[in-house]
C-alpha cells in the first residue's frame, strides 16, 4: 500500500501536465488487481470491466479496461465512490484513456454522468466517438451550481454496440475541487456547468504527442447532454534558454 501511494504521488507531482488546481478530493490509479473499495462497475453489463495489467491509457500499470462482447449493446459504466463537495464551487475531472475500434462503423457514445444515489444518472458530458481514440488525457471543467447534490457519485460511460470496439482502456482518475474566485466567478458555463474554455485533451503518445486541443465551442442537445463539435489544435514545444 505504501509503495502505491508513493507511485501515485510522483505521479502527481512529476507528471509535466499537472497544472490543476484546487484540493485532490479523489485519486485512483488502479493499482491492484481489483476495484478499490467504493468503486463499481453497472449499467446494462457491468462484467466487460477488468482490472488490466496494462498501461495502454498512458499510466502506471495497471488500468481499467472495458472489453465489450461482440453482441454487447447499451450502457455499462465505471463508477466512483462518493465525492464529498460540499465546501467547493468547481471541479476539474481528469483521466487518462485510449479507445482501441476494430473495422466497421463506429458510432458510440463515452461521456462523465452524476448521480446522487448510485441508480439514477444524468450526463454532464459527452462525446459522439467515430473512431479510435489515441493515448490522451481529459481535463474537463465543471460548475457545481446546477447539481442538486454536493455528495455525488461519478461515472465514465459507455453507450453503444460493442461490435467494433475492441477495448476501452482508463486510468489516472484525478478530480480536484476548488471555490470560486473573490468575485464569485468562475468562467462562462453551458446548462449543466461544462466549462469549455477552461477544458482541454492533450494527446500522450505518438506523433501527435503533446498537441492540445481546446474545446471551443458546445451543443447543446434536447437531452442536455454537452457535446464537443469543435476545438482548437497547438502544438506544446520546449522553450530555448
Amino acid at each position: 500500500m505504501k509503495h502505491h501511494l508513493l507511485t501515485l504521488l510522483a505521479i502527481i507531482l512529476f507528471s509535466p501536465l499537472f497544472a490543476q488546481q484546487g484540493d485532490l478530493v479523489l485519486c485512483e490509479g488502479f493499482f491492484n488487481p481489483w476495484l478499490d473499495e467504493g468503486w463499481d462497475a453497472t449499467g446494462d453489463d457491468w462484467v466487460v470491466w477488468y482490472v488490466s495489467n496494462t498501461t495502454f491509457a498512458g499510466g502506471k500499470a495497471r488500468e481499467m479496461q472495458m472489453y465489450p462482447d461482440f453482441n454487447f449493446e447499451g450502457t455499462t459504466r465505471l463508477v466512483t465512490p462518493i465525492v464529498k463537495l460540499e465546501k467547493y464551487d468547481f471541479i476539474n475531472f481528469q483521466f487518462n484513456h485510449a479507445l482501441e475500434a476494430t473495422q466497421g462503423e463506429l458510432d458510440v457514445r463515452i461521456g462523465i454522468g452524476i448521480s446522487s444515489n448510485g441508480v439514477d444518472w444524468e450526463s454532464i458530458w459527452e462525446d459522439t466517438v467515430v473512431g479510435a481514440i489515441a493515448q490522451s488525457q481529459y481535463l474537463l471543467t465543471f460548475d457545481m451550481e446546477e447539481w442538486p447534490t454536493r455528495e455525488p457519485q461519478f461515472c465514465l460511460y459507455f453507450t453503444g454496440h460493442g461490435a467494433y470496439v475492441n477495448s476501452w482502456y482508463i486510468d489516472n482518475v484525478f478530480i480536484f475541487a476548488s471555490k470560486k474566485n473573490k468575485y464569485g466567478e468562475i468562467e462562462d458555463t453551458d446548462q449543466n456547468g461544462f466549462i469549455a474554455s477552461a477544458s482541454h485533451i492533450t494527446t500522450l503518445k505518438g506523433p501527435t504527442a503533446g498537441t492540445v486541443t481546446n474545446f471551443s465551442k458546445i451543443r447543446k442537445s434536447s437531452n442536455r447532454y454537452a457535446k464537443v463539435v469543435e476545438g482548437r489544435q497547438k502544438k506544446r514545444g520546449r522553450s530555448r534558454r
